[in-house]
């Protein structure tokens, strides 16, 4: 099917690697998340496409789900990036008198990510968030957020998000396939 479309393909970059994309909103969509940021997007069966790529065009998106068609094509959903973060950690060291520091030091700037706030409708639909979460974010694997759980990492991560220091509360390997979803809140620190 993917070739029978040719006046439709789109040049794109998956995962920095010239391929085509047949790209398409997400028709089921009835809210406004639903109608600007979600899409569906068809590769060849050749494609390089695989869960938690990023895909460049005019626009950048994640790939959340992947699945083959009839025709072995490769279809999936994508989501479009609609911010950067910044991402620091907290660290301690000491000065020339041996006085202990600490502070947040960047860990990676220019970040994408689908960032998304919590409004009663998305509590509702996604009854794990915590009653803190401001803002729920989706990064690539490679995103340099690390869990809170961590028992070496003495505060969890900072995220800067539109200017505003943010807590990294939860990272979440599992929902998405080599995506992270990360629960914020504010960040007092």
């Amino acid at each position: 099917m993917f070739y029978e479309f040719a006046h439709r393909h789109t040049p794109c970059l998956v995962d920095g690697q010239s391929d085509k994309v047949i790209l398409s909103r997400d028709t089921r969509a009835t809210t406004v998340i639903g109608k600007e940021y979600q899409y569906n997007g068809v590769f060849a069966p050749t494609s390089a496409v695989q869960n938690g790529s990023l895909i460049e065009t005019d626009d950048t998106f994640f790939v959340q789900t992947l699945r083959p068609t009839t025709a072995q094509d490769r279809y999936c959903s994508l989501i479009k990036i609609n911010d950067r973060i910044t991402i620091q950690r907290y660290t301690k060291t000491f000065d020339a008198n041996d006085n202990a520091t600490a502070e947040f030091v960047t860990a990676q700037e220019d970040c994408p990510t689908f960032a998304q706030l919590i409004t009663a409708q998305l509590r509702q639909d996604e009854p794990g968030l915590l009653p803190t979460t401001v803002y729920v974010l989706q990064l690539l694997t490679s995103a340099a957020v690390r869990d809170p759980r961590e028992v070496s990492l003495p505060s969890p991560d900072r995220i800067i998000l539109n200017g505003r220091p943010y807590k990294a509360d939860v990272v979440d390997r599992v929902k998405y396939p080599n995506l992270l979803f990360v629960q914020l809140s504010e960040d007092a620190r």
